[in-house]
């Protein structure tokens, strides 16, 4: 599906990062429940299982940046962001799970 086409190496792109996100995201609970654990934090050393969270949220911020920052392909304005420039909203619409470039509508995914 996206071994192919002018646009292959972005979509590989943004898929790994995604993917990235959505790992780091649905594992953060379980992981520093474990090694919190595994290392015997308990609720009353609150530096070090505080220090390993921050780090992970951050993690995951970078990550979502990432992905959610992609270039289209087609037109090179970003893919999920569009700037609404009439004078009495003049503010950006995002919407991070669009199926469609918001400037030119290339299909996500598409060749």
């Amino acid at each position: 599906m996206l071994d192919e086409g002018p646009y292959a190496a972005a979509w590989r792109r943004h898929r790994w990062w995604s993917r990235a996100f959505w790992i780091t995201f649905l594992l953060y609970l379980p992981v520093l429940a474990y090694v919190s654990r595994v290392l015997g934090w308990t609720r009353g050393s609150g530096g070090p299982i505080a220090f390993a969270a921050l780090a992970w949220m951050i993690a995951c911020a970078v990550m979502a940046m990432q992905a959610w920052s992609l270039r289209c392909p087609r037109c090179g304005e970003p893919f999920f962001y569009e700037f609404d420039d009439r004078p009495w909203r003049m503010s950006w619409r995002r919407n991070p799970f669009a199926r469609r470039c918001l400037h030119c509508g290339l299909p996500k995914w598409g060749e």
